[in-house]
C-alpha cells in the first residue's frame, strides 16, 4: 500500500499526515517517529504502487527548516501570461471585430490565461515548504499552489503539525514563517 508507515519494535509515531488539496493530484504524505521522520519516494521502476516511504533515522537527521518560497519563478509566469493571453485574445477576437464573414472560431482559452497572469502573483505571494538538512542528502518539499483559503489553511497546518513533531522528538527545526 502507498506510503504506508510500519513501524519497528517500541517505535511510536508522532505524526502522520496526508494532504490532499486535489482531487487529481497525488497527496503529500509525511511521517515522524520517535526514531526516524518517513519521506516520502517514488520508486522510477515497479510493477504496482511506485509510492512507498524511505525511512530516516534520526541519527541522519540534522535540521528541518520550514521557509518562504521564492515567487520570481512564479513573477516570471505571469509576466509572460499576460500578454500572451492578451495578444492571443485580440487575434482570436479580430476577425469579430471587423465583422468579417464567416464562421469564426472563439475559444475561452486566451482569455483564461490573461486573466490567470494577474491571479499568479496574488497564489505565489506567502508560499511556504520544508527543507530537511540529512547526513547524506536534503529533501525539499514546495507547497502546492492554491487559492482558496481552506487549503491554504490545510497547508499551513501540516507545516505546524510536521514542524512540532520534529521538536517533539528533538529534531531542530528553524521556522521563516513569523510566529
Amino acid at each position: 500500500m502507498a506510503y504506508e508507515v510500519i513501524p519497528e519494535d517500541g517505535e511510536t509515531v508522532q505524526v502522520s499526515v496526508r494532504l490532499d488539496v486535489s482531487k487529481k493530484a497525488q497527496p503529500f504524505c509525511f511521517a515522524v517517529s520517535n526514531r526516524a521522520i518517513y519521506i516520502p519516494r517514488i520508486k522510477l521502476i515497479a510493477k504496482t504502487d511506485p509510492y512507498y516511504f524511505q525511512r530516516v533515522r534520526l541519527e541522519q537527521v540534522q535540521h528541518v527548516t520550514i521557509k518562504r518560497l521564492p515567487p520570481y519563478a512564479l513573477w516570471l509566469l505571469a509576466s509572460l501570461m499576460i500578454p500572451i493571453g492578451l495578444l492571443s485574445t485580440i487575434f482570436m477576437m479580430e476577425p469579430v471585430f471587423r465583422n468579417a464573414p464567416g464562421e469564426h472560431r472563439i475559444s475561452g482559452w486566451p482569455i483564461a490565461v490573461f486573466v490567470c497572469g494577474f491571479i499568479v502573483p496574488f497564489v505565489a505571494k506567502g508560499r511556504f515548504g520544508f527543507d530537511i538538512s540529512l547526513s547524506d542528502g536534503r529533501y525539499r518539499w514546495k507547497a502546492p499552489l492554491v487559492v482558496d483559503k481552506a487549503s491554504k489553511q490545510k497547508v499551513a497546518a501540516v507545516l505546524q503539525s510536521i514542524a512540532e513533531a520534529c521538536e517533539k522528538v528533538g529534531v531542530r527545526v528553524s521556522d521563516e514563517r513569523g510566529k
